[in-house]
């Protein structure tokens, strides 16, 4: 009696959770990640970070375009020459398919972190500053370029 009892508790349970577990994975978010780092730079600052830093994704919102944060912690490499800063710097992220067309998304920093990046481009050797861009992108592009290896480009 006391092992059908059991098995009755344990089929409600995994019924119960079983929803709960469909419920929790609609709720959940895309989940976005590229298999390696900052990769190249550009623009008429393009010398002042080193290359390599990590960037962490966060992902947000629902249907076919995803609004997309990317947090980059660049540190300053030894160059101090500062050129005239860009109005917006970027992040963007390119990758080929096989079909040999690019898959590109581009990222911008707002003004608060576009200020923290000038104050920064005045630092010496060393410094780190941590800048996050963000912007909308069709949640297509980002499952084509999700978990690849990619070029990923600051423009400064």
């Amino acid at each position: 009696m006391a092992a059908v009892a059991m098995m009755v508790s344990c089929g409600n349970k995994q019924q119960a959770g079983g929803g709960e577990a469909a419920a929790d994975q609609s709720a959940k978010p895309f989940e976005f990640s590229v298999q390696n780092h900052i990769t190249g730079t550009t623009g008429p600052n393009c010398f002042l970070p080193e290359l390599g830093s990590d960037i962490a994704f966060k992902t947000s919102g629902e249907g076919d375009v995803l609004d997309v944060e990317a947090t980059v912690k660049i540190k300053h490499s030894d160059k101090t020459e500062v050129k005239e800063p860009r109005e917006t710097s970027e992040l963007w992220i390119s990758g080929r398919q096989d079909d040999n067309k690019d898959t590109e998304v581009k990222l911008t920093a707002d003004e608060e972190n576009q200020k923290k990046l000038e104050e920064w481009f005045k630092k010496p050797a060393g410094e780190e500053v941590e800048i996050t861009f963000k912007g909308k992108a069709p949640k297509a592009d980002l499952e084509k370029l999700n978990g690849k290896e990619c070029t990923n480009t600051l423009v400064f």
